[in-house]
Order: C-alpha cells, then sequence, then structure tokens
C-alpha cells in the first residue's frame, strides 16, 4: 500500500465527517469576514444623526452578534468533525498494525527490535492522527482563511491589497526553505527515537542481569550517548521552527504597519473611510492567524508523512504466501488425528552454514507420548520451532498427514500443534484470565478451567491463594513462582483440544521428581492427544512411548526407556549422573 492508497483509505473512511467538517469551516471563515464588513458599515453611520441612521446603526449591531454567536456554534461543530476522524484513524491503523503483526513470520521479527515496533506503534503513530486530525482542520481554515480574506480585502482597496502581500510573498520564499531542512531532520529524529526505544527495551528485558553485575553506569552511559543524538537533532528541528517558521509571523506584523501608514495615508486623501480603514485592520488580524498557523501545519505535515512511511515498514511487509489464504473449513477438518511426520529435516539459520539439524526423521501418530532428550545445544527447540512452524522450514520435510506445513497458513496450524515453553509469558490479570486467553471460546464453563488446573498440578497451590483463581499474578507473573508460572501456562494450552501438545522444557524450574509426577498425572488424562515432551531430564521421559536422542543436531538413538538403557551409551550416562544428582539433592 503507497503512501496515497494510505491516505486516500482514510479519508474515505472518514468522508461523512471530513464534508461536514469542511462545510462548518466554510461557514465559520465566512461569518469571520462579514462580521468586519457589518462592522465597517456601522462605524460609517456613527456621524449619521437621524433617527434612521441610529436605526439601521442597531440592525448593524445586532447581525455582528447573531454572526458572533451563530461562529462560536459552528466552529465547534467544525472542530467535532474535523477532529474525530485522527481518533478513528489512530484506532483503526492500530488495529491494523496489530493484525498484520501477528499474521508476520519469526523472519520479520528477527529484523526489528521490539522497542522499534512499540515506537512506531505509540510515537509514530500520534503524527498521523495530529495528520487526519488536528492537521485537516488547520489546513483547511488555512486554506479558506487565505482564499476569503484577501478577497474582501480587495473589494475594500486593491491598491492597499497588493501592498499588503509583498512581504507575505518574501516571507513564503525563507518558509520553503526551512520547511525542506524539517522533512529530512524529522525522519533522523523517529530512527533515533526507535533506536532509543529499542535499546529501554532491551535493557528493561535484562534488568536483573544489569544490577547484578553492576552495569549500570555503562547502561547509563549507552543511554546517555542515545539520548544525547536525540537531543541535538531534536534541538535542529527547535531552532528551524524557531528562526524559520515565525517569518510568517514577521510578515503579518509588517503587513500591519504597511495598512496602518498606507491606510492612514489614503483615509487623509479621503480614498478609505474610517469604517473601511477599520475593517482592513480586523481582515489583517484575520490572515495572522492562519499565517501563524503554516508553521504548525508544515510540522504536522512532516511528523504525519514520516509516520505513514513507519507505518509502511509494517503494513507491506511480505505476509508468506500460505498465510495470506487459510485453508477451507472442510480440510481444516479432514487434518484432525492425523500423524505428524518429519522427513529428513535439515536445518541452519540464515547466514549460517552449520547444520543445527541434521537429516532428522520420526513420526508422532495420534495418541502417542514422545520424548526428546538432549544436552544444551543439540538442536532441542530449533525442532521445535520447526514442527510448529515458528521457523521457516524447508519444504516436504514436516507433514501434518500428507500435507506439507509450509502449505498450511500458521492460523491453521495453530489449531493443531500447542508449543509451550520454558519461558511462559504471562498477563497482568488472573490466574482464570491467563488459562482462558488460550481458548478462542469465550463460553469456556468454569468446570473446565479447574479441570486444567488438576491436569496441570496447579490446583493445589491455587486453592492456598486467598483469592483462588482469582487472584492477579502480576506483570509476567511476578507473584508466582517459576514453576507455578511454567504450570499455568501448561493449563493455559489445555483448556482448548489440540492433536500435538510440545512441551519444551516447560518444568525445568521445578525439582526431578515434580517434574516426574506431574508429566506422569498428566499423560494419565491425556489418552487421546499426541504429545512431545523435550527435556534434558531422562527423569521427565522414563513414560514417553518412544524416546528420541539427540546430540549435535543428529539423533542417535531412538526406542523406550529400558531400551535406551541398555542400547545407547550417551543415554545410559546422562541417566546415571542425573540419578546420582538426585541423590545428592535428597541428602
Amino acid at each position: 500500500m503507497t503512501k496515497k492508497q494510505l491516505i486516500a483509505h482514510f479519508l474515505r473512511l472518514n468522508r461523512t465527517s471530513y464534508l461536514l467538517a469542511i462545510v462548518f469551516i466554510f461557514l465559520v471563515n465566512w461569518l469571520q469576514v462579514e462580521i468586519p464588513r457589518y462592522i465597517q458599515l456601522a462605524i460609517d453611520l456613527i456621524d449619521d444623526a437621524s433617527t434612521s441612521g441610529h436605526e439601521q446603526l442597531k440592525t448593524y449591531v445586532g447581525i455582528v452578534v447573531i454572526m458572533a454567536v451563530s461562529m462560536i456554534i459552528v466552529r465547534i461543530l467544525s472542530r467535532i468533525y474535523a477532529l474525530n476522524p485522527g481518533r478513528i484513524t489512530e484506532a483503526a491503523l492500530k488495529n491494523m498494525l496489530l493484525k498484520k503483526l501477528n499474521r508476520l513470520p519469526n523472519s520479520f521479527h528477527d529484523k526489528f527490535a521490539s522497542g522499534k515496533l512499540i515506537s512506531i506503534v505509540n510515537n509514530d503513530l500520534s503524527g498521523v492522527r495530529l495528520l487526519f486530525g488536528v492537521g485537516f482542520l488547520q489546513f483547511f481554515n488555512a486554506l479558506l482563511a487565505l482564499s476569503l480574506t484577501p478577497l474582501w480585502m480587495w473589494r475594500i482597496s486593491p491598491e492597499l491589497t497588493m501592498y499588503s502581500v509583498v512581504p507575505i510573498a518574501v516571507a513564503f520564499v525563507i518558509f520553503r526553505i526551512g520547511f525542506k531542512r524539517m522533512k529530512a531532520l524529522h525522519m533522523e529524529h523517529m530512527r533515533r527515537l526507535q533506536n532509543l526505544s529499542a535499546q529501554l527495551m532491551s535493557y528493561l528485558s535484562g534488568i536483573d542481569l544489569i544490577k547484578s553485575q553492576q552495569m549500570s553506569p555503562w547502561v547509563k552511559a549507552e543511554i546517555e550517548t542515545l539520548n544525547q543524538q536525540l537531543l541535538r537533532c531534536r534541538m535542529q528541528i527547535t531552532r528551524i521552527q524557531v528562526y524559520f517558521m515565525p517569518i510568517l509571523d514577521y510578515a503579518n506584523d509588517l503587513m500591519k504597519v504597511l495598512i496602518l501608514g498606507l491606510g492612514g495615508y489614503m483615509l487623509m486623501q479621503q480614498q478609505l473611510t474610517l469604517g473601511e480603514i477599520t475593517a482592513f485592520l480586523t481582515y489583517s488580524v484575520l490572515l495572522a492567524m492562519p499565517l501563524m498557523q503554516l508553521g504548525r501545519i508544515a510540522t504536522i505535515y512532516q511528523r504525519g508523512m514520516v509516520g505513514i512511511t513507519s507505518v509502511q515498514t509494517i503494513l507491506n511487509a511480505d505476509i508468506p504466501e500460505q498465510d495470506v489464504t487459510p485453508l477451507p473449513q472442510l480440510e481444516v477438518d479432514s487434518l484432525k488425528g492425523q500423524t505428524f511426520s518429519v522427513r529428513n529435516l535439515s536445518f541452519s539459520y540464515p547466514g549460517e552454514e552449520r547444520l543445527i539439524l541434521d537429516n532428522i526423521s520420526f513420526d508422532i501418530p495420534p495418541g502417542k507420548k514422545v520424548g526428546v532428550l538432549g544436552s544444551i545445544g543439540a538442536g532441542k527447540t530449533t525442532l521445535v520451532n520447526c514442527l510448529n512452524h515458528h521457523l521457516d522450514v524447508p519444504a516436504s520435510t514436516v507433514f501434518l498427514g500428507d500435507k506439507d506445513v509450509t502449505t498450511i497458513a500458521r492460523s491453521d496450524l495453530r489449531r493443531f500443534v500447542k508449543t509451550i515453553t520454558q519461558d511462559p509469558y504471562l498477563f497482568s490479570a488472573t490466574v482464570e484470565e491467563n488459562i482462558r486467553f488460550g481458548s478462542r471460546d469465550a463460553d469456556i464453563a468454569s468446570a473446565q478451567v479447574d479441570e486444567v488446573l488438576e491436569l496441570s498440578q496447579l490446583a493445589g497451590d491455587v486453592s492456598r491463594f486467598e483469592e483462588g483463581d482469582q487472584t492477579v499474578v502480576g506483570e509476567k507473573g511476578i507473584m508466582l513462582s517459576g514453576g507455578q508460572k511454567q504450570r499455568l501456562s501448561i493449563a493455559r494450552a489445555l483448556l482448548q483440544p489440540s492433536d500435538l501438545i510440545i512441551m519444551d522444557n516447560v518444568l525445568s524450574a521445578v525439582d526431578y521428581e515434580t517434574e516426574r509426577k506431574i508429566l506422569e498425572g498428566l499423560f494419565s488424562q491425556l489418552t487421546t492427544q499426541s504429545v512431545l515432551v523435550v527435556s534434558h531430564r531422562v527423569n521427565a521421559l522414563e513414560y514417553m512411548d518412544e524416546i528420541i536422542v539427540l546430540h549435535e543436531g543428529k539423533v542417535i538413538a531412538k526406542g523406550s526407556h529400558a531400551t535406551l538403557l541398555k542400547t545407547c551409551p550417551y543415554y545410559y550416562d546422562t541417566w546415571q549422573l542425573q540419578q546420582n544428582e538426585a541423590e545428592t539433592e535428597a541428602c
């Protein structure tokens, strides 16, 4: 979507409001230029001592009062209909951005730090809001004022109007120089603000490490460097706003001097009346406001266009072809209960030659419990992210039934595969609400929530909370222990049925025995769902139907726990070592 298409879309979206706004803005400006005309007529009647003159004077004064009151009402309406589209556009764009970000693949998010995306949604969108709201209002105010006011001035004295325009024309030439420079500075300001936001997000994420390692002075220095760069850019913009943009104000003051000097001379020559001079000066005041607004309009325009450029970064990002069109419901239904298969999967990250996964093959039939054992760096998490298509896997390597997952929209695949990671994200909401976030169905009964709490072995902990499942867990679940957060994430994944549940070291925060008991109780209930448990603990995998041993990206053995103890030295050594560790912990 180009800039013109984006602007045209939101102009159409708010066309009714904009049309009414233009009508009311025109009426405001028409009343503004008509009121001085009746003031002129009233002043010229002051010397008329006749009864008819007095009556006419009262009529003109009454007309001025009525017009002034009418202008107040119409101005309020013009602001309502001109400013509302800015908020409507901002809300619509935020919804569009959130929807698009949710559909973009992991490769996009690897390129853009979360802080930059937050800066676009918060800071840059405010410029778009101003463009479609205040910018629209002030542009048409200035356009109509600069059209009608000079016309009414011309009616009084073409010669004086021409003299008045000269300083304005000179000022516009100087103004344009500053306007061009501001465009580049606003783009630079946007980039520096995004960089600062990205760095702050990064440092806040690692605040515990920064404190424990006494890295605060270094972090402060880094942030101060970015702050100073942003400040210098902001000061350059401010200098232009101070020295270049007010040039129109100075031109307006010079115009008033010309009007008073030349107008006074013409008054003495009886070429103009006192009422006409008064009206002409009033028009110059009316002309001052739009001239003053031109500087702000230029700033709003630049911010708005910079904001639109930022928004296009997200809106114009390519969604993978298979994610554009979801599968028909009949085809989705046909995939239920199918076997997940991995065939000769090899994977390396972009820019790296080393294979993280090397020729992996295995099946996960319906209802089967499969474990993956491997040390740190063996490729376990990469394998998980290939199965759920979080990573862009090669075609014809991962299948759901006979369907290649690279041809299935990720939104459709999420119906069949649920992934629970070792670092669960919890919202600052209640326990129940965090569980319900895992379901597309808003009508889930409380009994179902209680059931998944039991399955995840969290019901006992929740019952001891003062407010039970209505306890607020705090930001990122800060009120819960590491094990409680992981079990809550399991409960969330279990609420909505799926064909395959992947557990990637989900109970790493609990001890060996607790992990084994939780998984044993969980498997006794999940008889129809397939489960893939990834762990570096042998005890957690004892009850698996099949265990895949992963070492340096390769499958070195497959089989049950008993079989692998006899046939796989690596598996046996790992089990023996962990048994000794468990005994040491028990002592």
